[in-house]
């Protein structure tokens, strides 16, 4: 009640007035608290609460199932979780009108519901007249959206994409394959007056000689000795021994059949020579000029000339190539998927390696320069000259490419 306090206290203990004219009344020993043992160990409160426990258990109520903003509980025990899962809970007859109610387990209903939907499913509600079935498309029908905005964007995209790949493989690649094998070709060397003195109709000659004397004294003019394919004794400048016990013609070493015009002298030499020195050249073999080998002229090997001993002809063997890696594909080859032979010419020489290598019939686009250097790494054994013993010869190589 407002306004109104219920006093609990005896009048005896309520404390008087601080100031007044009434006299104070004394406070009995009996209100002031005294702190001492209890004369019982556990109180009556305990065994209260505890009879309330095991006895008398509160009563759990259960909220509503339709009840919002809350979820559905468990039971108090098994027992009353089993009864709710068998039993199907009371079903409204009319609509909930309440925005707020919420329908827990109405998509599913009851145990006993379920089963009935298993062995006779529900029926949809047919549609009304007015519902008319829609078109569906095929999923991979074509795009009817697709108009010449599109058509118009392929085609300005290949034409970027030509002009950035093809157009520069057709006006920079090509010109520069050209111009690098121009680079390969070898000036030979002038063996014109050799040649003009060659027989008519007989087979190139190729070859040459030198004297082993290193000396910078030119070749001597002179007559020429005999030309057989197998040297058993070199021209020299000097005869050293006059008297020997068994005497031999000397001999430039090439084809038997070949006529070369020689002054009647006394001495060995070139006959194209200018003046009579004690000197047949300054290269290196046993033959007469400035080259190498047992010929004659500034070239290698045998016969007159320049240059070396052709491949299976006059008595010359064939080199065998061992060791023959192939050649590097070149990129623009490979783009365009070019298939195709290079076909050059070079010198196996004594050492097995080939040099002066230079290219006959060229493909481009990089092959004849990756076909010259493939061929620079191969290993052959040289051939066999006329008479026996290996010699530096001349042969066309032939490099394929092949992608597969």
């Amino acid at each position: 009640m407002p306004h109104k306090f219920i006093n609990l206290l005896p009048p005896e203990i309520t404390r008087p007035r601080v100031s007044g004219s009434l006299p104070a009344i004394p406070v009995p020993s009996s209100a002031v608290p005294k702190f001492v043992n209890p004369d019982i160990l556990i109180p009556d409160n305990f065994w209260s609460n505890l009879k309330q426990f095991f006895i008398e258990r509160p009563i759990k109520v259960r909220e509503r199932a339709d009840a919002p903003f809350t979820k559905t509980s468990f039971g108090a025990g098994v027992g009353d979780n089993l009864k709710d899962f068998f039993s199907s809970g009371p079903v409204p007859k009319g609509p909930v009108n309440s925005r707020l109610a919420v329908a827990w387990g109405s998509n599913f209903g009851g145990f006993g519901t379920r089963i009935k939907e298993f062995f006779s499913p529900p029926r949809q509600a047919p549609l009304p007249f007015a519902v008319k079935p829609i078109k569906v498309k095929e999923i991979w029908s074509k795009d009817e959206k697709f108009g010449w905005s599109q058509a118009i964007a392929f085609g300005l995209h290949g034409a970027l994409l030509f002009g950035l790949l093809v157009i520069p493989i057709l006006t920079r690649v090509l010109p520069s394959t050209e111009a690098k094998n121009k680079q390969i070709d070898m000036t030979p060397l002038d063996i014109s007056p050799y040649v003009a003195k060659l027989p008519a109709g007989a087979d190139k000659a190729g070859g040459g000689g030198g004297a082993n004397n290193h000396t910078l004294t030119p070749t001597s003019k002179g007559k020429l000795p005999k030309f057989k394919w197998t040297q058993f004794t070199p021209p020299q400048a000097k005869i050293e021994n006059l008297n020997p016990k068994l005497a031999m013609d000397p001999s430039l070493l090439g084809p038997p059949d070949l006529k070369v015009p020689s002054p009647n002298m006394a001495n060995f030499g070139d006959p194209l020579a200018k003046g009579v020195t004690d000197s047949l050249g300054n290269g290196n073999g046993t033959g007469i000029g400035s080259g190498s080998g047992g010929g004659l002229g500034p070239g290698e090997g045998g016969g007159t000339g320049g240059g070396v001993f052709r491949a299976g002809i006059n008595g010359v063997g064939i080199p065998v190539c061992f060791y023959q890696p192939p050649p590097e594909y070149s990129d623009e080859a490979r783009k365009v998927k070019y298939q195709g032979a290079v076909v050059v010419e070079g010198i196996i020489g004594l050492d097995g390696k080939i040099s002066n290598i230079r290219v006959v019939k060229g493909v481009g686009m990089g092959l004849d320069e990756n076909a010259v250097a493939a061929v620079k790494t191969w290993r052959c054994k040289p051939a066999a000259g006329p008479s026996g013993k290996p010699v530096a010869t001349i042969v066309p190589i032939e490099v394929t490419f092949r992608l597969f």
